[in-house]
C-alpha cells in the first residue's frame, strides 16, 4: 500500500505557443506552485482542465486529468477563477 500524499489544489492557467489550458495544480499545504514546478520531472500534471486556442474564448476540450510537458509551457500563472 503506497502513501497518499495530501495536496491543496491551486487554480492556475498555463500557456504553451499553441493552447491555453486552466486548471488545478497540486502542493503541499502551505507549498509554492513554484516548488511544484521546478521539480524534476518533465511533465506537469493538472486536474479539472479545460482546453482552449491561444486565442479562444471556446473550449477545446474538458479532461479530469492532463499531464502537460514543461518543455512546452510558455508562461504559468495562478488563476482566481476557473
Amino acid at each position: 500500500m503506497g502513501i497518499k500524499a495530501f495536496k491543496e489544489k491551486v487554480p492556475v492557467i498555463l500557456l504553451t505557443e499553441s493552447y491555453r489550458i486552466e486548471g488545478e495544480m497540486h502542493v503541499v499545504p502551505g507549498g509554492r506552485m513554484l516548488d511544484e514546478i521546478n521539480k524534476e520531472r518533465d511533465f506537469i500534471p493538472v486536474t479539472n482542465a479545460t482546453i482552449y486556442a491561444i486565442a479562444g474564448d471556446t473550449p477545446l476540450d474538458s479532461l479530469d486529468f492532463i499531464a502537460i510537458n514543461k518543455k512546452q509551457i510558455v508562461m504559468v500563472a495562478p488563476s482566481v477563477t476557473i
